[in-house]
């Protein structure tokens, strides 16, 4: 998928009006919901809520500050031209700096790439949890209480490879995941192990839930043995409803 993929939820695009909300003042509620809309490059309000009836998440354009300042000047607002309601997301943030989203893709990113997505997806599947904050349905989750425990689970990778999968809750409303392929036996867990002594290829990283669906980008983790990863690069798999490449935020 192109970098530029992103989507959101119902409760990713109340999170950027809130966001938006308090980044100005005077502006009524309705219509900071056709800017938020605007700027995620609906017509309407009423269209982006169509998009998303009966869906988990819709496909959207990155926030865009430039249309949602033409949106409030069409509704009247005088906002100065670098007003800065919403995180734009083409770019990773932490305390320290911000950076570009990664560009070349080669085989180990991909390799990782594919197991996340495949991890995401079988979990998504089995409706262990959801694309939306607080959707951690697996047996011990609590969204209330620190996410509660883990959930552990198992899938099948490119038709014959078995693999092993944990999710956790943590802040920020993401989801840390684990993967382990084709670990060497059944009590071999996919965040605690010894790395290629337990398995063929392991693979971390964060599902971000709060401002849209996506894998966040740079904070991937991965080891994989030589015989196998071209394999596993190789595999056409595809996000059910988030994006495989979206801004890490720390």
């Amino acid at each position: 998928m192109p970098v530029s993929t992103y989507f959101v939820s119902e409760a990713a695009v109340r999170n950027l009006k809130q966001r938006a909300e308090r980044r100005v003042s005077g502006v009524r509620s309705a219509h900071m919901s056709e800017v938020v809309a605007a700027a995620l490059g609906f017509k309407t309000h009423a269209a982006l809520r169509a998009a998303l009836n009966g869906r988990a998440t819709t496909e959207a354009s990155k926030p865009s500050n430039a249309r949602a300042v033409q949106r409030l000047r069409q509704f009247g607002y005088t906002p100065p031209n670098d007003l800065h309601l919403l995180p734009e997301l083409d770019r990773s943030y932490s305390p320290f700096k911000t950076y570009p989203l990664r560009k070349q893709r080669g085989v180990r990113w991909n390799a990782w790439r594919n197991l996340m997505v495949a991890a995401i997806n079988a979990g998504l599947e089995r409706r262990l949890f959801g694309l939306s904050p607080c959707e951690d349905w697996w047996p011990g989750a609590d969204p209330k209480n620190n996410g509660g425990e883990r959930g552990l689970y198992r899938f099948t990778f490119d038709g014959n490879l078995s693999a092993v999968a944990v999710v956790s809750a943590i802040s920020g409303d993401e989801l840390a995941i684990h993967v382990l392929l084709d670990p060497r036996n059944e009590q071999v867990e996919a965040d605690f192990n010894d790395g290629l002594n337990d398995g063929a290829a392991c693979a971390h990283g964060w599902l971000e839930r709060r401002l849209g669906a996506w894998i966040q980008d740079g904070g991937e983790e991965f080891s994989c043995k030589r015989a196998v990863q071209e394999r596993v690069a190789a595999v056409k798999i595809e996000p059910r409803g988030y994006a495989d490449q979206g801004s890490f935020i720390l």
